[in-house]
């Protein structure tokens, strides 16, 4: 990072970064065909995942940076979950019970989720001179059950849902800045998403930490603060 900066806030990306939707997902799954009384193992789960993966994909969800997802996200969320079981059903019959697999599949991810290894450590040992942020795309109460775990080490929790854009949308940071009656230069952004996170922190003048703990190939002339591969690397970047 060369000379270091003094921020106030440190403002963390939720999936992937701090909490482990994929594992989350799979207890979901599991849930959802006890519920319709569908025995299944663990390669019909990783299958679910798979196809999971695929609607959302095939859905534009991954998508942010085009002004219709982001005008429509939460609702094709929704649409997302509702067309999973669908596609689910022709695999996994999960008979005249399948709504109640669908909502039981809701309600479980809402419940506390998976952290990411060194999370919970990393923001606890943050929140004792920073205020901690976290600014995460998805629907409310899936994600506000989800972040239990640092609910006690939090100044803000920003979600897309109830602020009406979301990440990479240049409001969705400005709200946040303004929430905080804070300067860009006083926060640091750390997140995994490049296209989400980054690209939205950057757009707001934020400083940025990208959290590649999966190596991807960095792209060419990629603009970042600082690149990690172990949230606890925090420890040494924001001394």
């Amino acid at each position: 990072m060369g000379q270091r900066k003094r921020y106030d806030y440190v403002i963390f990306d939720a999936d992937m970064t701090l909490i482990e939707f994929n594992e989350d997902e799979r207890r979901a799954f599991r849930a959802a065909f006890s519920r319709a009384g569908v025995s299944v193992g663990a390669e019909a789960i990783e299958a679910c995942r798979r196809i999971s993966d695929s609607n959302w994909a095939e859905l534009g969800l991954n998508d942010v940076h085009l002004p219709e997802i982001q005008k429509e996200y939460h609702a094709i969320y929704r649409k997302h979950v509702s067309t999973l079981f669908a596609l689910i059903n022709k695999l996994y019959p999960l008979g005249a019970r399948i709504k109640e697999a669908e909502e039981t599949f809701l309600r479980v991810l809402c419940n506390p989720s998976h952290t990411v290894d060194g999370a919970e450590e990393i923001v606890r040992f943050l929140a004792k001179d920073y205020r901690i942020c976290i600014a995460t795309n998805g629907l409310s109460a899936m994600q506000t059950g989800r972040l239990t775990a640092f609910t006690p080490y939090l100044y803000r929790t920003f979600i897309s849902e109830e602020m009406g854009c979301i990440k990479p949308n240049k409001a969705f940071f400005e709200i946040v800045l303004q929430s905080l009656g804070a300067l860009p230069q006083a926060c640091i952004m750390v997140g995994d998403s490049l296209s989400s996170d980054i690209a939205g922190a950057r757009a707001a003048g934020i400083d940025c930490v990208w959290f590649n703990r999966f190596r991807k190939p960095r792209p060419a002339g990629l603009q970042i603060t600082a690149e990690i591969e172990r949230l606890a690397q925090l420890k040494e970047l924001l001394r």
